[in-house]
């Protein structure tokens, strides 16, 4: 009957009463396991001929041929002995078709296809659509992007699936042969050779290859519905990837492969390969991209704007900028040159010379402890640890008597006895060093100095001289000029080696200084951090006031302050604290050092 006859049916709405060829184009839309259980639950389903004829119809026009060939062999659909089998496990409880009822004499033999050989059957066409090379390059504009990780999950499935069916036919077959050679009354094998019923003979493995097995299959799960969901965006769309993970997730097949495919898994989401959003990804969410990587920028330029606000005060800006010497440059005391006595005459002064004194004119000043400084530079320039909170005056204060503690550095700095804040007691050591090394530096000879410093006129009456005495000796003119011309080039030879190897041994110097330099500055850190509890760094009251500003509230300011206040010209300047600092406890570093006392009466038993 063909889908055009018209339908003259008692009853239209009858699903049974509908023609053969509309039956079988409804199910071919329902997979093996959807067809299995439709059999077992309508009656009118379960017609071997629709079966063999639903079966057929996937293997000719649904699936290309190429991929079903041997869907019927053994290997894939397993061994059915007869029609008769295969109508008892279909047929209701009570009636059991006959082999001869089955297959009449004479009859041709009819075919025998289950729904369990449809469903190998798909295993097989998933496993060999999977097996496909990827199409070349220049053909994969109508091509579409299948996941790889679904690919890999599927073809473990189906190893797993394909081990279970293995193992099934092997007991199934043992249990038969077991069955038959009971019948027969011959049983296989004699004393410990003979075989267990329903053992399938083969060699039983280890614990250790059973538990391998069991953890390689452990994750064979059925593969996800929608083929690509790891790999499309909320948009529908393939997802932005670089090129290296693009090539690791997800790969290229042909528009035939993906037919099958998208037939077996209806729900998967289409992705095409070609065109801009298979190239390059979602073009919505390249956009969205940007913009949450504009949003963060500004953001950073917005937090990098408010951090670099103090900057904006000269103070402040001042401060930050500051060089290492730890105090502000513009209110050192400039040096004052000291006459000399009468035995040079009036009026003449000797040259720069260094006073005992404070170095730092009159005002009102504060020592904020190094650590904090430089934490605050480093917050304002990189951002790195957070808003810095104001600094805490009991860094500075004793323990005893809550009462400052000056720094050694400090205090030598205050009273002139170091000519830097931040140095220890190794400058001198360091300036006999950098002496040393200038005094190695190589000079000219004397001869050489002089006879580069005598005037020209010199000069030439010392060579009319050498000519004179040459010619009373007997030379002719041309020896005498091949003289001159040895003795030029010489000269010249001399002077040139001699220019080299003051650049050879000031370059030396340079290299040497530097890392002298270096390696001063390491141990004038150390030895700051050692001889001193605190190492501070002066600021003035203007730029503590500006800072204070941009420091979170509180109750309290930062009280290590002092003043330098002019005195008498006999007595110099005189140094106020605006606390007075402690005098008995020690504000040097070692007096925070650990000491154990070994507890003798312990050996003894006493505890």
């Amino acid at each position: 009957m063909s889908l055009k006859t018209p339908l003259s049916l008692a009853n239209p709405t009858d699903i049974r009463s509908f023609p053969r060829e509309l039956h079988l184009n409804i199910l071919t839309y329902l997979r093996a396991t959807d067809l299995s259980a439709l059999q077992r639950t309508a009656r009118c389903f379960n017609n071997r001929e629709m079966i063999v004829a639903v079966v057929e119809h996937y293997a000719q026009e649904v699936y290309p041929s190429d991929l079903t060939e041997g869907y019927m062999s053994p290997i894939v659909a397993g061994e059915v002995k007869s029609v008769a089998v295969v109508a008892k496990k279909g047929g209701r409880k009570g009636k059991e078709a006959s082999p001869a009822a089955a297959t009449p004499a004479g009859a041709p033999a009819e075919k025998v296809l289950t729904y369990e050989m449809l469903r190998n059957m798909e295993m097989l066409v998933v496993a060999r659509v999977l097996s496909r090379p990827e199409p070349p390059l220049h053909e994969r504009d109508s091509c579409f992007y299948v996941s790889k990780s679904w690919c890999r999950a599927a073809l473990r499935w189906l190893e797993g699936q394909e081990e279970e069916r293995k193992e099934k036919e092997e007991r199934r077959r043992a249990a038969e042969e077991a069955r038959l050679a009971a019948v027969a009354g011959t049983p296989k094998g004699k004393g410990k050779h003979r075989k267990h019923p329903g053992s399938s003979g083969k060699k039983k493995l280890s614990r250790k290859e059973q538990r391998q097995r069991e953890r390689k299959m452990s994750d064979a799960m059925p593969p996800w519905s929608n083929i690509n969901t790891d790999i499309v965006c909320e948009h529908g769309s393939v997802k932005q990837c670089s090129t290296k993970s693009a090539r690791a997730r997800r790969r290229v097949m042909d528009k035939q492969a993906w037919k099958v495919l998208k037939r077996l898994y209806p729900d998967s989401t289409q992705l095409e390969a070609g065109g801009k959003a298979g190239v390059h990804g979602c073009l919505m969410c390249a956009a969205e991209a940007e913009t949450a990587k504009k949003a963060v920028a500004d953001k950073k330029e917005e937090e990098k704007a408010n951090r670099k606000k103090p900057l904006s005060c000269p103070l402040v800006r001042g401060f930050y900028t500051r060089s290492s010497k730890g105090y502000p440059s513009n209110c050192l005391v400039p040096a004052q040159p000291v006459p000399l006595g009468s035995s040079l005459g009036t009026g003449m002064f000797a040259p720069m010379q260094s006073r005992t004194t404070c170095p730092l004119k009159p005002g009102v000043y504060c020592a904020l402890p190094r650590s904090w400084c430089h934490r605050w530079r480093k917050y304002i320039k990189t951002g790195e640890g957070g808003p810095i909170p104001a600094p805490d005056s009991n860094e500075v204060l004793c323990d005893a008597h809550s009462l400052p503690l000056v720094p050694p550095h400090l205090e030598s700095f205050l009273r002139g006895e170091t000519s830097t804040l931040l140095a220890g007691s190794n400058n001198a050591a360091t300036s006999a060093a950098a002496g040393e090394g200038a005094a190695n530096l190589p000079t000219a000879p004397a001869a050489a100095a002089a006879s580069a410093n005598a005037p020209a006129d010199r000069r030439g009456a010392d060579h009319a001289e050498a000519l004179q005495a040459l010619r009373a000796a007997g030379l002719s003119e041309a020896e005498l000029h091949a003289q001159r011309v040895a003795m030029a080039g010489i000269e010249e030879n001399l002077r040139r080696s001699f220019i080299h190897d003051i650049h050879e041994v000031r370059a030396r110097s340079d290299s040497i200084g530097q890392e002298q330099e270096q390696h001063s500055s390491v141990i004038t850190n150390e030895q700051l951090d050692r001889e001193n509890r605190v190492v501070v760094e002066i600021l003035t009251d203007d730029e503590v006031t500006a800072l204070e500003r941009w420091w979170p509230r509180q109750n309290c300011t930062y009280a290590l302050r002092f003043a330098i206040v002019e005195g008498s010209p006999s007595e110099g300047t005189d140094i106020v604290w605006s606390t007075a600092p402690c005098r008995e406890c020690d504000p040097s570093s070692r007096s925070s050092d650990n000491y154990v006392v070994r507890n003798r009466l312990q050996k003894r038993g006493f505890r």
